[in-house]
């Protein structure tokens, strides 16, 4: 019943929100993030991320590796994917274009009943070895798609991911005669974003000396479950600065007497022209707050630039999407 991995500085691994994403930049980048979620629960939510994504320019291709794993629980539920995203980008003006993007990936989930206390162990000490496998694993074909309207100074897009619907449960077909009331098949996610970047005062010949504010939204959901994430970002020389809020407060709850509030993140992020580092903490704001002691994600990233000439001439259409 559990939804996708999510992180707090989506633009650090862009392509883990849409693949479209993959090759935005001028330069050829690699990216890691580490999310520790809720880290006042003992057996809390692991999460690694890491992304590779590069710009073919004469075949207007980008492409980008996405590979994460994700682990929570006391029986080491595990969660693992590499995935390839390939964008397609139209020019359809100097200073616009449309992306249009495809990734396939195979995914693997695990659980280890070692590490599982049952009923009747309990009743027996504890100490009667458990009858099941010791570690189930599945694996799985997985494949998502994605949308992107890029400008000079806006973006606007949409993803979905696992429209395939991939069988993920451990208990394999014809095993039990009830297998078709389990539902193990992954959901289909989907996300609907957008953002602009504004300079503030005199805009600068060097883009990397420039003030800017960028405001970005994210709406998305997977089965009945979604959020809304408002954020805004502050740049400036070498200095990232952002401010976000999760949640849907006033126009939809889960049950009674649970508003639909998560949390309100801080960021702050150091970037040159080659390494960007930033640190997010998510500060619980629903009926959670008093046990889990928020949330860390750090993330960091290494872009290799070699831009020539006829690169610059023909993608004109690079943003000034936040970095973290």
């Amino acid at each position: 019943m559990s939804q996708d991995i999510h992180l707090t500085q989506y633009f650090a691994n862009p392509t883990n929100l849409n693949p479209a994403f993959a090759g935005m930049n001028a330069c050829s980048r690699f990216s890691i993030a580490h999310r520790n979620q809720w880290i006042g629960v003992s057996t809390a939510y692991k999460t690694y991320l890491g992304s590779f994504d590069h710009y073919f320019v004469n075949k207007n291709l980008g492409m980008g590796v996405v590979f994460s794993s994700d682990e929570s629980g006391s029986g080491s539920l595990r969660n693992d994917y590499v995935g390839v995203a390939f964008a397609y980008e139209a020019m359809l003006s100097r200073t616009s274009s449309l992306r249009m993007a495809l990734q396939p990936g195979f995914g693997s989930r695990s659980i280890n009943f070692n590490k599982l206390y049952f009923g009747d162990q309990i009743v027996r000490g504890g100490s009667v070895p458990t009858m099941e496998e010791p570690l189930l694993k599945r694996n799985y074909f997985d494949i998502g798609t994605g949308l992107l309207y890029t400008n000079k100074n806006y973006w606007m897009g949409a993803s979905l991911s696992h429209f395939n619907r991939a069988d993920m449960s451990f208990i394999y077909k014809g095993h039990v005669p009830f297998y078709d009331t389990l539902n193990e098949h992954l959901s289909v996610k989907y996300s609907v974003h957008m953002g602009a970047s504004f300079v503030v005062g005199e805009p600068d010949r060097d883009e990397t000396k420039e003030r800017t504010i960028t405001p970005a939204i994210i709406y998305k959901g997977q089965r009945k479950f979604d959020q809304v994430d408002v954020g805004l970002y502050y740049n400036e020389k070498n200095i990232c600065l952002g401010l976000w809020y999760r949640g849907i407060p006033f126009l939809k709850a889960y049950k009674p007497g649970y508003d639909n509030h998560d949390a309100i993140a801080l960021i702050i992020g150091f970037n040159t022209s080659k390494y960007k580092i930033g640190y997010s903490h998510d500060i619980t704001i629903s009926q959670l707050t008093a046990k889990t002691m928020g949330t860390h994600e750090v993330s960091m990233s290494y872009q290799v630039c070699g831009m020539k000439k006829k690169r610059a001439k023909k993608q004109t259409t690079l943003i000034h999407c936040p970095k973290f």
